[in-house]
C-alpha cells in the first residue's frame, strides 16, 4: 500500500465527522477536525500520522528474561551503559544537584522491595520499548505505586497496557537543555520531530515550553517523549527546580489500556480505569479532555510525595517563595490516558504507512485516532503536578 499520510488523515477526518456530530472539518485544512472547547474556544486536532521509519526494539535483549530484582537492576545498568543519555551531554548536568544521583540510586534499589511478579510485570512492559524509554520507564515504575498498580490491574482484568508517553524535566531555556535533549533523542535514539507545525515546539502562557519527539518501533509501539523546560525569565516555574532536585528522571509516565473485542481494538474507558485504580487504593485527581469526546482523555494520580530532599535544597526554594518547597516534593505522578482506537480498516492503513501489518489481537498494536498532545491538557499536567496535599 502506498499513500501519503495527508491523504490518510483527510479520509480519517471525513470518517470521524460523518459519525460524530461533535466534530467538524477545519476550514481549508482537510487533515484536521474541530471541537468546541467550552463556550467560546475551538480545539483543532490534526490527524496526520507523524513521519518516521520503523526502528528496532532495542530494550528487548536487556529485559526479556528478567525474573527478579537483582536481574532488573543489572538489566537497567547494562542497558543504560549501551547508549547516550542526558548525563553524557556536555553541560547538561550543570543544573543538577548532587542529591539527584542519590535519588536515582534509591529508586533503583527500591526494586528489592517488590515481589518477583511485580518485577516481571515491569520487565514485560519495558522490554517492548526502545532503550531510552525503557530506562525512563523503569525509573518511573519503581518510583510510583500507581504505575505498578495499573500493571497489576491490567494483568488481573486481561487488559493490554500501552506506553503512551514520557515527560522529561529540564532546566530553563537559558541553557537550552530541552532543545539539546530533543536533539539527542533525534540524533542518537532515532526519534523525529513532528511535521505538524504546532507540534514542533510548545510555548505555554504559565512560564514553560517543550519539544515533543516521536518514534515508531517495528513491533507497532509508538513512542512519544515530551521534553519540558522553564522559561528563563520565570524563576518560580517549577520544571527547572524539579530538574535541579531530581535530574532527568521522568516527571510522569503516561499509560493507557485497551482490549480486543470481535477483532476490533477498543480503548478501556477512562472511568473504568479510574474505578479499578481507586479500588486498588490509588487516589485520582482532576480529569481533563472531555471536549475531545474520547480522542484524548487524561487523568492524573495523586503525586508520590518525596520527603527526603536535603534541608539545604529546601531552604533555597523557601527563599523563592510560592510554595516551591512544598511543590518540589511532588516527585512523580502517573498519567492515565484514554485514546479512541481507529476502526480496523483505518488501523490497517495507518500501520501500512510504516510497513507494519496490523493485527488487532496483538497486545502491542494500538492505533489511536489522535496521536499527538493538546496544549490545554499539557498545561493541565503542570497545574495538577503542583497540587499540594
Amino acid at each position: 500500500m502506498n499513500e501519503s499520510s495527508q491523504h490518510f488523515a483527510s479520509d480519517l477526518a471525513k470518517s470521524l465527522v460523518a459519525r460524530n456530530k461533535l466534530f467538524s472539518l477545519a476550514t481549508n485544512q482537510a487533515v484536521k477536525v474541530q471541537a468546541k472547547q467550552g463556550e467560546n474556544a475551538i480545539a483543532s486536532l490534526d490527524l496526520t500520522p507523524f513521519n518516521a521509519k520503523t526502528a528496532p526494539i532495542t530494550a528487548y535483549p536487556f529485559f526479556a528474561n528478567v525474573k527478579n530484582s537483582s536481574q532488573l537492576i543489572m538489566a537497567y545498568q547494562t542497558a543504560k551503559e549501551s547508549c547516550t543519555f542526558e548525563e553524557d551531554l556536555a553541560g547538561a548536568t550543570e543544573n543538577i544537584s548532587d542529591y539527584a544521583t542519590e535519588f536515582q540510586h534509591d529508586i533503583l534499589q527500591s526494586a528489592n522491595d517488590l515481589a518477583c511478579y511485580q518485577i516481571q510485570l515491569i520487565a514485560n512492559f519495558v522490554k517492548n520499548l526502545d532503550t531510552y524509554c525503557a530506562i525512563k520507564s523503569v525509573e518511573s515504575l519503581l518510583n510510583s505505586k500507581a504505575d505498578i498498580a495499573l500493571l497489576e490491574v491490567a494483568a488481573q482484568k486481561g487488559w493490554n497496557v500501552h506506553f503512551d508517553h514520557l515527560a522529561i524535566r529540564c532546566a530553563s531555556d537559558q541553557t537550552a537543555d530541552s532543545k539539546k535533549i530533543s536533539q539527542l533523542l533525534i540524533n542518537e535514539h532515532g526519534y523525529t520531530a513532528s511535521q505538524v507545525d504546532e507540534e514542533i515546539h510548545y510555548q505555554f502562557p504559565d512560564g514553560w515550553n517543550a519539544y515533543p519527539v516521536y518514534k515508531m518501533l517495528e513491533n507497532g509501539q509508538a513512542l512519544r517523549v515530551f521534553v519540558d523546560q522553564s522559561d528563563v525569565d520565570d524563576k518560580h516555574q517549577i520544571i527547572q527546580h524539579w530538574n535541579h532536585i531530581y535530574g532527568y528522571t521522568a516527571h510522569h509516565l503516561a499509560m493507557r489500556a485497551t482490549r480486543t473485542v470481535n477483532q476490533q481494538k477498543e480503548d478501556i474507558p477512562l472511568d473504568e480505569v479510574i474505578q479499578a485504580l481507586t479500588e486498588h487504593g490509588i487516589s485520582i485527581l482532576s480529569p481533563t479532555g472531555a471536549y475531545t469526546d474520547g480522542l484524548l482523555l487524561q487523568v492524573f494520580t495523586r503525586p508520590e510525595r518525596n520527603q527526603s530532599i536535603p534541608v539545604e535544597l529546601i531552604r533555597k526554594l523557601q527563599k523563592l517563595g510560592n510554595n516551591l518547597d512544598r511543590i518540589i516534593e511532588n516527585g512523580k505522578l502517573l498519567e492515565v490516558v484514554s485514546r479512541t482506537e481507529m476502526r480496523v480498516e483505518y488501523a490497517i492503513r495507518f500501520y501500512a504507512l510504516y510497513d507494519i501489518k496490523y493485527d488487532a489481537t496483538n497486545p502491542l498494536h494500538s492505533v489511536p485516532v489522535y496521536t499527538y498532545f493538546l496544549p490545554t491538557q499539557a498545561a493541565h499536567v503542570i497545574k495538577t503536578s503542583q497540587e499540594i496535599g
